[in-house]
């Protein structure tokens, strides 16, 4: 937590230390994650009022508690009275970010921010997994990305810590440069600009507007990345001071890649840079992954990693948990797990290469969440750009009835164009099919669950998160 204690994050979050002052450990905001010396703020939401949990979590060992004011009085009198260090604070929320403030503000390392419609997660991991090789770095913890999320990440910094990797999402306009501005990132990363969380947007342009804004948060001698090919540049880059750097494929400026393609295990390419070239084998599969990782080649190269060992780093990683993982049943067939989050764009980027991967393969594609409006037309454009797939769909959710229509209409016959209104019952329509396909993907927004069906299947229901 960079050297804070109780009495400064007091000061910095005009609150009072109750007990002694001491130096803060981990903060935690789950009692749950509590280990010894944490630091536990007492946050509150619509549907819980973490000072319920304050006893819970010193039993777990938090030597700190972050807590309202106007919420000692609900607190047990052992809490009250010394059973741990306590932060008395107008909002624990707020304190939060004062902290995580206050925190960057001690920290002498440099923030890469990354932000993205698709593929900014794994890219914040490729990111983390480069910059490794030069010193210490942290990176944000699956997707906590949101005003929550990011404060966390920030208070895991450490004097010895060289570099972080802050991931940051949106929901609304305005949240990106909130971020950005508790963040103060000297790098940034746009990975791409898509139709996601258009409801809450509005439109495309909108959705650019905000992605860009990370980019515009950027110091005058900062730099900014992001692909040549990405939607709306202008606006993306729009009131950008720093330097802006691209990649992308075939010949031009920047990092470039050429020959992606599938492998039996992932993906592969060669990156040039300059006259020099580097075979780039990646661990998971879909080729935009290897546009994903050009961009974290492209931010190491630029902070001094060695591209040789960098372009190792990336073909050590595994694939996360539900981002493209492959598994196999026991009987052999294997399963593309890409259901932690979907929207159009990557939705057609997982279906192409899906289509490459197995042509005959098996697809279960659910629902894209956030869209607005626009989503049953978002839909049935998925079922069209089916195209010359030879394999079998199974749609999955309301919003997929709509791309098993247009898949039909565009000529997929019923027994190959199939629907299911959930996970739970698309599983019995894919065990009966599971034994045509070698290769089943499942591709979906994380809200409809559709890891269920592999864990129906499996019988790994508890290694599903």
């Amino acid at each position: 937590m960079m050297g804070l204690t109780a009495g400064a994050l007091a000061q910095v979050a005009q609150g009072r230390v109750v007990g002694p002052d001491r130096a803060l450990g981990a903060a935690v905001i789950d009692s749950r994650e509590v280990r010894s010396g944490s630091t536990f703020f007492c946050l509150r939401g619509p549907r819980f009022d973490a000072h319920d949990f304050a006893r819970a979590a010193i039993d777990a060992g938090a030597s700190t508690l972050v807590v309202r004011e106007a919420s000692l009085a609900q607190l047990s009198p052992d809490v009250r009275d010394g059973a741990a260090t306590l932060v008395v604070v107008d909002d624990p929320e707020k304190a939060l970010v004062a902290a995580a403030c206050e925190a960057r503000r001690r920290f002498e390392g440099t923030v890469i921010g990354v932000t993205g419609s698709c593929g900014k997660t794994t890219t914040k991991d490729q990111l983390a997994a480069v910059l490794s090789t030069l010193g210490p770095t942290v990176a944000t913890r699956g997707n906590q990305n949101n005003q929550l999320g990011v404060p966390l990440t920030l208070l895991r910094l450490e004097p010895a810590t060289r570099f972080a990797v802050v991931e940051m999402g949106m929901n609304t306009p305005g949240e990106i440069a909130l971020l950005a501005r508790w963040a103060r990132p000297s790098l940034g990363i746009v990975t791409t600009v898509g139709a996601a969380h258009l409801e809450g947007m509005g439109s495309l342009e909108e959705i650019a507007r905000e992605k860009g804004s990370l980019l515009a948060a950027l110091p005058s001698d900062g730099v900014g990345f992001m692909p040549e090919a990405i939607a709306l540049p202008w606006i993306v880059t729009r009131g950008m001071v720093a330097r802006l750097e691209t990649v992308g494929r075939g010949v031009g400026r920047g990092l470039r890649l050429f020959e992606a393609r599938e492998t039996e295990t992932g993906c592969a390419g060669r990156v040039e840079r300059g006259g020099a070239r580097f075979d780039l084998t990646l661990g998971l599969p879909g080729t935009h992954n290897l546009d994903n990782a050009l961009l974290a080649l492209a931010v190491g190269d630029a902070l001094g990693v060695d591209m040789g060992v960098a372009v190792s780093a990336l073909g050590a990683m595994p694939a996360a948990t539900l981002r493209g993982e492959v598994r196999t049943l026991a009987s052999g067939h294997r399963f593309l797990l890409d259901c932690y989050n979907a929207n159009p764009q990557s939705m057609r980027a997982a279906i192409e290469s899906f289509k490459a991967r197995a042509p005959h393969g098996l697809m279960v594609l659910g629902d894209m969440l956030e869209l607005g409006p626009g989503a049953l037309e978002e839909h049935a454009a998925i079922g069209r750009a089916l195209g010359d797939f030879e394999g079998v769909v199974v749609g999955v959710g309301p919003l997929s009835k709509a791309l098993v229509d247009a898949a039909r209409a565009a000529g997929f016959s019923g027994e190959r164009a199939r629907w299911a209104p959930d996970a739970d019952a698309a599983q019995p329509v894919v065990e009966a099919l599971v034994a045509e396909h070698p290769w089943t993907l499942l591709k979906a927004s994380r809200g409809m669950g559709l890891e269920r069906v592999w864990a129906g299947l499996s019988g790994e229901g508890r290694g599903v998160h």
